[in-house]
């Protein structure tokens, strides 16, 4: 990998955690500004390429591509939120410390689904400063960097060391890590599996329209719409 591309490895591998020790407005500001940065060194790397107009060119498809995973990763979300971790009841309140304090005689699959529900509730409550028309602005625009800094610059970055598929699994697997930075394992639990979908994307399309439709799509219902199952009724 190119130096430039090792500088954007190292500043997504601690913008997470920087973010979450930051908390409030400042951790979406930090993550825009942070992404923003690494994408642009993405950018410039799949410029000198001649790839970069490729990579982001839309093209026939792309919107089918893009949905359909993202209402697959929500549904399954949703599900998992709804009908496991808070069947009754319903997730209410977001602050640092978690939505409430969870049954002290819990034991096995429940303390389990206590604990995540907990540590899901703690990374809402984290990111509730900001709320609004501006954060799906801020959810959407993150997204899209996200997928240019991580797809488009670690994953091209590492495919081109390794190969395609070891690249891709690699880049998926750092994107999970990097959230542990976080101290919580809700955050990770839920970039492996959407970090594998959207690499794949890119892997087998070599396009980054698709994944960032799919991601923007998936953060936006997960995050900032009032159909998110984690939203307060």
């Amino acid at each position: 990998m190119t130096p430039s591309r090792w500088i954007l490895l190292a500043l997504c591998a601690v913008l997470p955690a920087l973010a979450w020790r930051l908390g409030g407005a400042s951790l979406w500001y930090s993550l825009v500004l942070g992404y923003g940065a690494a994408a642009s060194l993405a950018a410039w790397e799949l410029a000198q390429d001649g790839q970069l107009k490729a990579a982001l060119a839309p093209r026939s498809g792309d919107a089918t591509l893009g949905l359909l995973p993202a209402m697959l990763l929500f549904g399954l979300v949703w599900l998992l939120v709804t009908r496991v971790l808070a069947p009754i009841p319903e997730l209410r309140y977001f602050t640092p410390d978690g939505a409430w304090v969870g049954r002290a005689d819990a034991h096995g699959f429940q303390a389990a689904t206590e604990w995540l529900r907990e540590r899901a509730c703690a990374a809402m409550g984290r990111s509730s400063a900001i709320q609004g028309s501006a954060r799906v602005a801020f959810v959407l625009a993150i997204a899209a960097l996200e997928e240019l800094a991580w797809r488009g610059g670690v994953q091209q970055g590492l495919s081109e060391r390794f190969g395609s598929t070891r690249g891709w699994l690699l880049a998926s697997g750092l994107y999970a890590l990097a959230q542990l930075g976080t101290l919580n394992a809700a955050p990770a639990l839920l970039a492996l599996p959407c970090g594998l979908l959207w690499g794949a994307m890119y892997r087998f399309r070599g396009r980054l329209a698709p994944s960032i439709l799919s991601h923007a799509l998936f953060s936006w219902a997960l995050f900032a719409h009032n159909s998110s199952p984690f939203i307060a009724r």
